[in-house]
C-alpha cells in the first residue's frame, strides 16, 4: 500500500506536529477546503522553533506565508475553497494591510477573492493607538467563477447570526476555550468554523489547517462529519492543550493521528 492510500485509509483525522511550509503528506488536490487563522506579524511568541512572523523581517514573514498558500493550493481541488481569517497589524503607529498582501499573493497563484466576511467581536480588546480590533476578516477565495455552496439559506441565519448578510456576530461564548486554555489567545468560536465548513463542503471530504493551535478547525471538522488533516509545531504544551481540547468537545482521541515530525 503506497503512503497516500496508507494515510486516507487510515483515521478521520490527523495532526502533524512539523512546518506547513512542506505539506506533501496531503497530497496533491485531495482537500475541498483550506480554513486557517495564520500567526500574526511580530505579535506573540509560541515558544515554537521555526514559528513564522515573531521578530521576523516583515517582507520575510509575508515570504513563508506565500509558502504556506502555495502548498495549501498544491493540496486544494480544482474545485476546493480557500479561507483565510486575517486583520489588519498596527506597528509603530502605522497600519500593516496584511489581507491585502494576502489577496495579492493567492491572486499571483490563480486564486480568485470571491467574497468577504467579517467578524465583528463584541468582546474586543482596548487599543491605545487606535479605536479598537473589534472585527477581523474572513477572505473567501476560489478558482471557480462562483462560489458553490451547499444548501446555505440566509435567511435562516440572519437573526442569529448575521449583523448583515456578511457581518457574524458570533460571540466566543459559543466556543470560547477559557481561562485554562489561555496558552493560545486567538482562538475563534467553534460555531462560526462549523458554519463556513458546512456551507462550502459536504460530509466526509477532507479539511486543512495549516495553522491549527488549539484545535477550533478539527473540533468543527468533527461535529460536521468531515476528515481533517491540520498542521501545528512541534510545541508540547500545545499538544496537551489540543489533547485537552479535543477531550473537552467530545472528540475520541482513538479516531485521531498524532503524527510528529513527519
Amino acid at each position: 500500500m503506497n503512503l497516500l492510500k496508507e494515510i486516507y485509509s487510515m483515521n478521520p483525522f490527523k495532526i502533524i506536529f512539523n512546518t506547513c511550509e512542506d505539506m506533501s503528506y496531503v497530497g496533491l488536490k485531495k482537500a475541498k477546503l483550506v480554513v486557517t487563522s495564520p500567526p500574526y506579524w511580530n505579535l506573540k511568541n509560541y515558544e515554537s522553533e521555526n514559528q513564522i512572523g515573531y521578530k521576523e523581517d516583515y517582507n520575510k514573514y509575508l515570504s513563508r506565508m506565500f509558502c504556506v498558500w502555495k502548498e495549501c493550493s498544491n493540496c486544494l481541488r480544482d474545485d476546493g475553497v480557500f479561507i483565510i481569517n486575517i486583520n489588519t497589524k498596527s506597528e509603530n503607529k502605522s497600519l500593516k494591510l496584511i489581507p491585502n498582501e494576502f489577496i495579492k499573493q493567492l491572486k499571483s497563484i490563480d486564486w480568485i477573492l470571491r467574497d468577504t466576511l467579517y467578524w465583528h467581536k463584541s468582546s474586543a480588546i482596548p487599543q491605545v493607538n487606535n479605536f479598537g480590533d473589534h472585527f477581523e476578516y474572513f477572505l473567501i477565495f476560489t478558482k471557480k467563477i462562483s462560489l458553490i455552496t451547499n444548501n446555505f439559506n440566509y435567511f435562516d441565519y440572519k437573526m442569529e447570526y448575521m449583523n448583515n448578510y456578511n457581518s457574524w456576530n458570533i460571540n466566543k461564548k459559543f466556543g470560547s476555550v477559557g481561562k485554562k486554555y489561555m496558552i493560545h489567545p486567538a482562538v475563534f468560536p467553534v460555531r462560526f468554523i462549523e458554519r463556513l465548513i458546512s456551507i462550502f463542503s459536504k460530509e466526509n471530504d477532507l479539511i486543512i489547517d495549516p495553522f491549527l493551535g488549539s484545535g477550533t478547525s478539527l473540533i468543527a471538522s468533527h461535529n460536521t462529519k468531515r476528515k481533517f488533516i491540520g498542521y501545528e509545531l512541534n510545541n508540547e504544551e500545545y499538544k496537551k492543550l489540543i489533547k485537552d481540547r479535543l477531550t473537552e468537545y467530545s472528540v475520541d482521541l482513538n479516531f485521531v493521528d498524532f503524527v510528529d515530525n513527519h
